[in-house]
């Protein structure tokens, strides 16, 4: 009966929409809040629930200061940045319908070593994009209408990654589609970057120190910031604006001073606990002996 009322454009329209809802909901939407738990609850159980007392000397901030009433907040508020997320996503899926992006379909026309490299672009890409869009989101005209959401977690957890004002997710849900017209990418290689950057996100707002120590010193990988680095953020606010890597920082000198200091310290503690463990159990077979 429908069918007769509808012309032949009516039923496309409608057809188009179910094709745009079924991606937001399956390929978008339900996905993403999948990825986001399975990423989040494992780190938050193992460090903040399970292992806490032995993870005790890797906490940042020794005094816990966030409990149920944050964490709950802070889902909540991811839920909605994801949600907001896949409208963006949705945009992105319209654009590419109608050939105007550049993500391309079949992996073989640049290869896998490019779809890899792609990825790690994107990473970089979207660290240089954060430090500068971070900073501006902390002018004080913008600060309150933008980024103060995400600092009302001072002690911050796992579930801190995605706990954003709705202005702010979508400043950080821009890099995806800025991408997806500038560069050959294709699906996988946007659904691997946005995983990854989940993770790196997670570890970041982490609360404990997970890096190894080598890394602070190697040519390299002293510049991955180490988990201290972005938890001084939120506890210090202006300084440490980068969040997967600190030489926007180091060469706009917008790092703490004090950050050396502070991440050696809880390498301090950890060590210390390491030893105490280790003479602990010297101690045990000692005595059984």
């Amino acid at each position: 009966m429908l069918e007769n009322l509808l012309n032949t454009d009516d039923l496309n329209f409608l057809s188009y929409l179910d094709s745009l809802g079924d991606f937001a909901l399956f390929s978008t939407a339900l996905p993403a809040i999948a990825i986001y738990f399975l990423v989040t609850v494992p780190f938050f159980l193992v460090f903040w629930v399970w292992y806490k007392k032995e993870f005790q000397a890797r906490r940042i901030q020794q005094k816990q200061r966030s409990y149920e009433k944050q964490w709950w907040k802070e889902i909540r508020q991811s839920i909605v940045s994801i949600l907001i997320f896949t409208v963006i996503d949705a945009g992105v899926y319209i654009a590419q319908q109608h050939g105007l992006t550049s993500i391309y379909q079949d992996i073989g026309q640049y290869g896998i070593p490019y779809l890899l490299f792609s990825v790690v672009l994107m990473i970089f890409l979207q660290d240089t994009y954060f430090y500068w869009a971070h900073r501006l989101m902390h002018w004080k005209p913008l600060y309150k209408f933008t980024h103060k959401v995400h600092h009302d977690s001072i002690d911050v957890s796992p579930f801190t990654a995605y706990s954003f004002h709705p202005v702010e997710t979508i400043v950080e849900g821009l890099p995806s589609a800025i991408f997806s017209f500038l560069l050959p990418v294709h699906f996988s290689a946007l659904i691997g970057y946005q995983a990854v950057s989940l993770v790196l996100n997670v570890i970041g707002h982490l609360g404990y120190e997970i890096i190894p120590q080598s890394w602070t010193t190697h040519w390299l990988l002293k510049w991955k910031t180490p988990s201290t680095h972005h938890n001084m953020h939120h506890t210090h606010v202006n300084g440490n604006y980068g969040l997967y890597f600190r030489y926007w920082d180091v060469w706009m000198g917008t790092e703490f001073k004090e950050y050396p200091q502070t991440l050696e310290a809880v390498y301090a503690r950890m060590n210390d606990s390491k030893q105490e463990s280790t003479a602990g159990q010297e101690s045990v077979k000692a005595g059984s002996v």
